[in-house]
């Protein structure tokens, strides 16, 4: 019986963690496009960090690589 409970609120501690996160995210964007909608500048930065980030995580770039782009 024990083992259930534990099993029980693991589960109900990763679905609350998750949710937490699938909200935040969503803020996040929101105040993202509140802030980028006035000034078009900041959407382009953002869109190369985006870019970067995506880069990064697949390995196809090192920061050294987009450092050295940004030089030359």
């Amino acid at each position: 019986m024990r083992k259930i409970v534990h099993i029980v609120t693991r589960k109900t501690v990763q679905r609350a963690s998750r949710d937490h996160l699938l909200v935040e995210e969503c803020i996040h964007s929101q105040l993202t496009a509140e802030m980028t909608h006035d000034d078009p500048d900041i959407q382009i930065l953002l869109d190369h960090a985006k870019d970067l980030y995506s880069c990064l995580l697949r390995g196809k770039m090192t920061l050294a690589d987009d450092m050295l782009c940004d030089l030359y």
